[in-house]
């Protein structure tokens, strides 16, 4: 349950802190370390988040690899 429960919110967007105070985790880092597998999926979708954001001539793909490896 506690699993589930981490894994839907961070799917949907809720705040760290908000799901470490729900599972009683010590640190953010903690639950980000224990949950990275949902994390890494989210990557995909943060990045195609730039496209709308980022002017034309940026080269995207420079900017991706400014992110942290999954």
């Amino acid at each position: 349950m506690r699993n589930a429960f981490a894994t839907l919110m961070l799917m949907r967007g809720a705040p760290a802190k908000v799901i470490i105070e729900a599972l009683g985790h010590a640190s953010v880092a903690f639950t980000l370390q224990t949950y990275a597998h949902v994390l890494s999926g989210m990557l995909g979708k943060a990045t195609a988040l730039l496209d709308g954001v980022l002017p034309p001539g940026v080269n995207k793909k420079s900017v991706a690899n400014l992110l942290p490896a999954s």
